[in-house]
């Protein structure tokens, strides 16, 4: 695989991380590093970015051990070592791709509620269902009671 399309997962994220907030990504980082409580998103974000470039720099050098020990077996061979070194790309792959897909997810623009559920709740002054009373008819209809003798 082309190392410029790794690097474009990387370029891509950053990118789009950079439209969210309107700064660079460096510029970020810094803000959330010196902010004694940052907000969530965006030390989120920050965190999980740092995680998807470890991610990367795992699945490079796993592709770049997989194509020396392909280099070093026989033509037409596939022996142990080099199916392993094939599920650690495909494994650092996966990695990559789920934490490209959580930053992305974190970037995602949700419409959050006013306010929580339980606030709602709390400030209701009525029934949460309404109900129409049920008609009544005349007097109720006495019944004689029989006794057992």
């Amino acid at each position: 695989m082309p190392e410029e399309a790794d690097d474009d997962v990387l370029a891509a994220v950053a990118h789009q991380i950079e439209d969210r907030f309107a700064i660079p990504l460096d510029a970020l980082r810094e803000t959330v590093r010196a902010s004694p409580a940052p907000s969530f998103l965006p030390s989120a974000v920050v965190r999980w970015y740092e995680d998807l470039e470890e991610a990367q720099s795992l699945l490079a050098t796993a592709e770049d051990e997989l194509v020396e020990a392909l280099q070093r077996a026989p033509a037409g061979e596939l022996d142990e070592q080099v199916m392993t070194l094939a599920q650690r790309v495909h494994t650092a792959l996966t990695i990559r791709d789920g934490r490209a897909l959580t930053v992305r997810h974190l970037l995602e623009d949700y419409p959050l509620p006013e306010q929580p559920a339980t606030s709602r709740t709390a400030r209701r002054t009525g029934p949460v269902l309404t109900a129409t009373p049920v008609p009544r008819t005349a007097a109720p209809v006495s019944v004689p009671v029989r006794s057992r003798r």
